[in-house]
Order: structure tokens, then C-alpha cells, then sequence
């Protein structure tokens, strides 16, 4: 028997506080990686834990300038990653969108 998946969907780099996107996609996709781990932590989960992660852009130039802050985030694991490129967001501020899955070990 296979435990249920933990999925986080829709961590953009838009300020829980402000409402505000940040003007860049690298900050953008830090906060977004500081927002998924909030979540996974709160269910006694790490970013190391993240067994899949999906990344929306509706552009990829910069995309690259992320990869620090990717390494940094998941740490030593090495989850399988898929890049989705989309026409764009509902809201015009978002550059980026990340989708987290920890998947559960079997029973």
C-alpha cells in the first residue's frame, strides 16, 4: 500500500502580506521555495523531502539565475523536476509558480 502524496500547488513569488509580486523571477522564486517550505514544515516535512517539483513560466530568460537558490532550497535531495512553459498567470505579476510533491514511502 502506497501512503498519500503531500502536494503543494500555487506557491508564486506574491507577498502573503502585501499582495505584491516582487519585480524579479529570481526573487520571485525564492519566495515561492520560502513559501513551500513554510508549508511542508508545518506537516513535519523538509524542502529535502520534495520528491517532484514543477516549475510554470510563462518565460524562461533568467530562469537560469535561479539554480542557486534551487540547490540551496532542496539540499542534497534531488527531486524530479519538470519545466512547464504557460500562455501566462491570472494575475500579470507573477513570473513564476511552483508546484511541490513529497511523495510517501510505501506501507
Amino acid at each position: 500500500m502506497t501512503g498519500q502524496d503531500i502536494h503543494v500547488h500555487h506557491l508564486t513569488g506574491i507577498g502573503r502580506a502585501t499582495g505584491q509580486g516582487s519585480p524579479g523571477l529570481v526573487e520571485q522564486c525564492r519566495l515561492a521555495l520560502d513559501h513551500g517550505a513554510a508549508v511542508l514544515a508545518r506537516s513535519g516535512h523538509a524542502m529535502e523531502d520534495v520528491t517532484r517539483v514543477v516549475f510554470l513560466l510563462s518565460n524562461t530568460d533568467g530562469f537560469a539565475a535561479c539554480f542557486p537558490h534551487l540547490r540551496e532550497a532542496f539540499g542534497s535531495g534531488r527531486p524530479a523536476t519538470t519545466l512547464r512553459l504557460v500562455p501566462g498567470f491570472d494575475d500579470p505579476e507573477v513570473l513564476i509558480e511552483i508546484e511541490l510533491v513529497v511523495g510517501q514511502p510505501d506501507a
